[in-house]
Formats: C-alpha cells, sequence, structure tokens
C-alpha cells in the first residue's frame, strides 16, 4: 500500500476510529516490549545459574501469555538447569503436546532424560529432533553425550567424528571424541582428540587434564621402582624405597601390588636400629564413570619384633566439572599387639589455568605410637606440562596434642616430585620431602624409573 492509498483509507474513517486503533497499536507494542523485557531478564538469571529468580519471572510470564514459546521453552530449560528434572521433561512434553515435533523442545527434552539418568530415552528423543533437523547440532552433540551415558562408545565416536569434523573450531566435541576413544580403549586416538582440543583453546583445563589421563592409559601394563637417601637427625640410610606394578584390564579397572619400604629409611626408630619395617600392597582402581572413581588397597606390614600390622585405605574421586574435583579417603592399621591407628582426609583438584592446579587437602587421625590425635593442613600446586613432565611443590603444617615436656606439638614440611617423560614408554621421577617433625627432622631425595608397556 503505498502513500496515497493509505491516505485514502484513512479518509474513510472516521476520528475516533483511527483514533482507537492507534491507541489499540501502541498499547500492543508497549505490552510486547514489556514480555520482552520480562523474557530477557528472565533468561540472564536462568544463564547465570540464578535459577529460582528466573522461574518467579518464567512462572508469571506463562501465566500471562501461555502461548509465547520462547519463555515456555526457556522455563523448560530452567528447570532441567536446576536439576528439577521431572518438572522439566513435563514442560518439554507439554509444549511438544500443542507442537509435535518442535525441534528445539525435543532436543531439551533429550538432554532432559539424559541429565536424569534416562540414557535410552534420551537417544530415542534426540533421534526424533534430528530426523526433524538433520544439521541441528544441539541435537546431535546431545546424542553423542547419551551414547557416552550409556557406555556404547562406537556410536558415540561416530556422532562426535562427524561434529569434530564438521566444526573443528569448537573444543567441546574434540573433548567428547576423545572421551569416547578413551572409553573404547583408543588411547593413542584419544591423545590426539585431546592435542586437537588444545590447539582450538590452549587454556582448557579439562583437555589437559584428559590428555594426561589418555598418556598414562596408553600402557596396558606401568612398573615403577624408586630408591633414595634419607638423614634421619644425624644418621642416614639408602637403599630401595618402592615397587609397583599396575595392569590396566580396560579403560575403567586397574589392579596393581606394590612393596613399600619408606618406613624402614624414613623412620629414626628403624634408621638408629639398621631393622626394616616393610609392607605388602594389593588394591585395585576403578572408574565407575565419568564422575566418580575408587581406589582400594589392602596390605601387610611386617616388623622386626612384634606382630604384623593388617593395613587397609579407600579413596573416592567425585569428578565435578571441567576438571575440578573432589576426593575423600582414610587408612586403617590394625593388630594384636599395637593400637589401632587411622586417618582420614579430604582434598580438591582446582585448575586454575589449563597448566596449573591447586590441590589443597586436610588429614585428621591417630598416631598408633603415642595414641593421640593429629592434623595436617597441605597446600601443593601441580604445574602440567604439554610435553608431558609434572611438577608438585607443596608444603604442610601440623599438629600432634602429644603432652610432652620439652617435645613441640608442631609439625611442618615441604615436597617436591617431578615426573619426566624420556620417551613413549619410560619416564623419570624425582622426589624431595623435608619434614620437621615431633621427634626428629628429616630430609629424603628419592628417585625413580616408570616403565610403561604399551
Amino acid at each position: 500500500m503505498n502513500f496515497k492509498s493509505l491516505h485514502s483509507n484513512l479518509n474513510g474513517l472516521s476520528f475516533g476510529k483511527v483514533g482507537a486503533t492507534l491507541l489499540f497499536t501502541l498499547l500492543l507494542l508497549a505490552n510486547l516490549g514489556a514480555q520482552q523485557e520480562q523474557f530477557s531478564q528472565a533468561q540472564q538469571l536462568a544463564v547465570s545459574g540464578q535459577h529460582a529468580e528466573a522461574e518467579a519471572i518464567l512462572g508469571q510470564l506463562a501465566a500471562a501469555h501461555p502461548d509465547y514459546l520462547p519463555a515456555a521453552l526457556l522455563r523448560a530449560h530452567n528447570f532441567s538447569w536446576s536439576g528439577q528434572h521431572r518438572r522439566s521433561i513435563d514442560a518439554f512434553q507439554a509444549i511438544l503436546g500443542q507442537q509435535p515435533g518442535q525441534v528445539d523442545a525435543l532436543a531439551g527434552l533429550g538432554y532432559a532424560y539424559s541429565w536424569s539418568g534416562n540414557a535410552d530415552k534420551a537417544i530415542e528423543t534426540f533421534q526424533r529432533a534430528i530426523e526433524q533437523a538433520p544439521d541441528n547440532i544441539d541435537a546431535r552433540k546431545g546424542l553423542g553425550y547419551a551414547y557416552l551415558a550409556a557406555q556404547d562408545a562406537r556410536q558415540a565416536i561416530l556422532v562426535f567424528e562427524r561434529l569434530a569434523q564438521g566444526h573443528p573450531e569448537l573444543t567441546e566435541h574434540h573433548i567428547a571424541l576423545g572421551k569416547a576413544q578413551l572409553l573404547a580403549g583408543r588411547s593413542k586416538a584419544a591423545k590426539q582428540s585431546f592435542e586437537q582440543a588444545l590447539a582450538a583453546d590452549p587454556s582448557n583445563a579439562e583437555a589437559q587434564q584428559l590428555l594426561a589421563t589418555a598418556r598414562s592409559q596408553g600402557a596396558a601394563l606401568e612398573l615403577d621402582i624408586w630408591g633414595g637417601y634419607s638423614k634421619v637427625e644425624e644418621d642416614n640410610r639408602t637403599g630401595l624405597r618402592l615397587l609397583q606394578a599396575l595392569y590396566r584390564i580396560n579403560s575403567r579397572y586397574s589392579v596393581f601390588a606394590k612393596f613399600d619400604n619408606t618406613l624402614s629409611l624414613d623412620n629414626l626408630d628403624f634408621v638408629n636400629r639398621n631393622s626394616n619395617a616393610s609392607s605388602l600392597w594389593g588394591g585395585a582402581l576403578a572408574g565407575w564413570n565419568d564422575r566418580l572413581a575408587t581406589r582400594l588397597e589392602y596390605g601387610m606390614r611386617f616388623f622386626p619384633d612384634r606382630e604384623n600390622q593388617q593395613q587397609a585405605r579407600l579413596e573416592q574421586v567425585f569428578y565435578i566439572h571441567n576438571g575440578f574435583s573432589a576426593r575423600l579417603g582414610g587408612w586403617l592399621a590394625f593388630s594384636s599387639d599395637f593400637p589401632t591407628e587411622w586417618y582420614g582426609y579430604a582434598g580438591l583438584y582446582i585448575p586454575v589455568t589449563s597448566f596449573l592446579a591447586l590441590e589443597p587437602s586436610y588429614y585428621y587421625g591417630q598416631d598408633g605410637f603415642n595414641s593421640v590425635n593429629q592434623q595436617r593442613a597441605v597446600l601443593a600446586a601441580k604445574l602440567l606440562l604439554p610435553q608431558g613432565p609434572e611438577f608438585t611443590l607443596g608444603g604442610f603444617v601440623g599438629k600432634a596434642d602429644l603432652g610432652i615436656e620439652g617435645i613441640p606439638d608442631n609439625i611442618s614440611g615441604g615436597y617436591l616430585l617431578a615426573l619426566m617423560p624420556l620417551n613413549d614408554w619410560l619416564s623419570g621421577q624425582l622426589a624431595v620431602n623435608y619434614e620437621k617433625g615431633n621427634f626428629a627432622t628429616a630430609t629424603v631425595v628419592a628417585a625413580g624409573l616408570k616403565l610403561r608397556f604399551r
């Protein structure tokens, strides 16, 4: 319609009708503006993790504008992001009841099923979304993650290979492909995927940590041997410290055995008497899924002049997000002729950059020799270089409630650990430790080799 015809049409209307029309139009525009403003505010809150605040606004929008699709989708996603998976599933299904085949709702429903632990339903829903929109990246990516959750490495690899080839600039696709390859036991291919992820985003902490995992999991058998020198007060001793063999059954489960002679070299009483108190251990490592891993050990410690001591150790690791993890554990030693000794601990692994992480931890327990409570706080910084070297520098302070006159209650010290890959199957290891204890000051310098047989 040109200006002349518009002018003619307006001339055909009464002034009152024109005014009413203009007023209605202005009110409609104002209402749409307020609606959009509310939606934008709710979107910012939801994305920033303020889910309850976002729901307060989205609930009002749903009541006032039940047919406003963007708000309905955001509300369903917000339920899912806040862990309310049942409400999210119901909300997405309500949208699909009105608009069957709505791709964003199907993809969102797939993620809600996946995060609620229903991998089969998630796979089916993502496949429906891809039938509607074959190029929808969110749906294809969600399908790959659902296959990962279902432990179907082959299908997950197929999905993420296509995504990584089609969008090589997106780090997430390379990381997910590497995880699927690790699940399939293809550690060499996984290593290449994580290296591609770091090429796209050198600061990605998760890719850096997974690259280190891929390097270590490439070996079916690992052997460690350590020897060293210990100076305890004015006495010193040199000898074998540790022998360990670890066998990987598959990408998730490993078993190991070790001979531990560190107490013989580092304890003042055994150094003075030139006697030994070595231990034999057996254990298993289980990576149940991407979120949970367990370490379980049992051993015997052999003393020269008393009953042998049984030992047990349990550690649980929780992988939380983007390399951040928490661990809880404990150790117990007992025999028929000596007080039981134990300690429990909690720690965090906090990625700071792609190559640097902090490891704070706290230990609390009871010493069998003195039957007193002890505690220790540890802070370490771990440096992971892209070529493979690892360095850990740490310090600790602690206290033992001895109550013995002339004997300090406080302890302190520091340590340095280094792992230096020499080639694909051999690495050198170094450890330096200094401790100012209650009864003695000790310095340890140890070196070792790690052999990986692929």
